[in-house]
């Protein structure tokens, strides 16, 4: 079977990786527009910011090894047309004939309709590591910048540059607290706290007017203030790139991604689409979004894959928006709705639980561990969680995903069997007297 997959990212490594070890004998063909593959764009802030010594660092891209496994990487290469009527496509290197297409285009900053921000001395942190490589040279050059966007990479682009010795670090954002998508007021107040704790100046509820060139400076103008800074970066988002699979037909969702099937089929059954470009569904709503992040590229890729590779039940299972990012040696992550999209989606018969606790005895190294549950009062299905602490908080946030995935009870989460040593936590921990404050 002749397989193309177009895009390069780690959706397509795992795709290719699953299929060969599964059924074995395929051809492959990739093509990316990248120069090229094998890491994970979550790392580069931490190359950015020196916790991990260069970009080279994380590539682990075998081209060797690909070629044993009959898998061709096209670097530099756009595909331009998608034939599905005879079942070829068109490159810039050439034309390529195809029984299964795997789109995995991923997806592109979205640049706001501001007039300045397409001028010299705005730059933008992407997936494509040709974006961290400018920054990269820009960074030393300066002293001062303003970061547009007080999402996880605004505020990770932000520490990089106070990593850097930076005089002067703004953020700003239209949202009226910092991760507003995923964090209620209390522990956004934390981050913010944080944050500002680190020197960086943190702006919000205001909307960008323009930027414009002042002086061998940027002077960005708010909708209540400016500022004149070395430089300014935007982080306002991404866009899926699923211009391609438009142009040949393919449905497109609401969310701009492509629409899929839980198999990760299109509307052509041909063609999979996986990772960011790929449309998701969420959990508690069953309402269409789209989920840009890396455990969802290595899931829909791995689902793509084995239902490629002859698994008829392989499914995916949608998301419930888990994430975490880490601050100044701090933890700070979630899983489902804020109190705030809760409320709007449940209505009344939303509550919230607020529960502070210690990782570990205080004489065994231990730190704080603040939580805050969100559920229904009718049914105490668990709707969202968001967590803080320097201790390392993902298992615990992975087990509330769990529950929200499999729509578990907050009572019933509280009464399954964990897992106890003193070196390891509490026999009675934060999150089970958290649940426990649910019922």
């Amino acid at each position: 079977m002749k397989i193309c997959i177009i895009g390069g990212g780690g959706s397509v490594a795992v795709a290719t990786r699953v299929i060969t070890a599964r059924q074995p004998g395929h051809s492959f063909e990739v093509f990316t527009k990248r120069d090229v593959a094998g890491y994970r764009p979550c790392e580069l802030t931490y190359v950015l910011g020196k916790q991990i010594a260069d970009f080279e660092t994380i590539v682990t891209f075998d081209n060797k090894a690909m070629e044993e496994k009959d898998i061709r990487y096209h670097f530099r290469t756009a595909v331009t047309e998608i034939n599905r009527e005879e079942k070829y496509i068109t490159s810039t290197d050439g034309k390529y004939e195809y029984d299964k297409i795997i789109i995995a285009t991923g997806s592109s900053p979205v640049l706001p309709p501001v007039p300045g921000l397409d001028s010299q001395g705005v730059y933008i942190l992407g997936t494509d590591m040709d974006y961290a490589r400018e920054l990269e040279k820009v960074i030393p050059q300066h002293r001062s910048a303003m970061i547009i966007g007080a999402g996880a990479i605004g505020l990770e682009m932000a520490e990089v540059l106070v990593r850097h010795n930076y005089e002067r670090v703004i953020v700003a954002d239209i949202a009226d607290r910092p991760l507003a998508r995923s964090l209620d007021t209390e522990i956004a107040a934390m981050v913010t706290e944080k944050m500002q704790a680190m020197g960086v100046e943190l702006l919000f509820g205001e909307r960008v007017v323009k930027v414009e060139d002042a002086g061998g400076k940027k002077r960005v103008c708010l909708s209540s203030s400016q500022y004149d800074v070395d430089f300014v970066l935007v982080s306002a988002g991404f866009r899926p790139n699923s211009e391609l699979a438009r142009d040949c037909g393919l449905e497109i969702g609401p969310t701009g991604g492509i629409r899929v099937n839980r198999h990760q089929q299109t509307s052509d059954p041909d063609i999979y689409a996986i990772g960011d470009v790929a449309e998701s569904w969420d959990v508690i709503s069953g309402q269409p979004v789209l989920s840009m992040k890396a455990d969802n590229a290595v899931r829909t890729g791995k689902v793509a894959a084995r239902h490629l590779a002859g698994d008829s039940d392989a499914e995916y299972l949608g998301t419930v928006g888990a994430f975490i990012i880490y601050l100044d040696e701090t933890f700070v992550g979630g899983v489902g709705y804020t109190e705030e999209t809760a409320a709007t989606v449940w209505g009344k018969k939303v509550k919230s639980v607020w529960h502070e606790g210690m990782s570990l005895p205080k004489y065994m190294g231990g730190h704080p561990v603040k939580i805050k549950l969100i559920y229904d009062t009718q049914t105490n299905l668990l709707l969202g969680a968001q967590m803080i602490s320097k201790a390392n908080i993902a298992a615990e946030l992975d087990r509330l995903s769990v529950a929200l995935s499999e729509k578990i009870t907050a009572r019933r989460l509280a009464g399954i069997e964990t897992i106890y040593t003193p070196a390891s936590g509490w026999p009675y921990g934060p999150v089970a007297q958290a649940l426990d404050k649910c019922y």
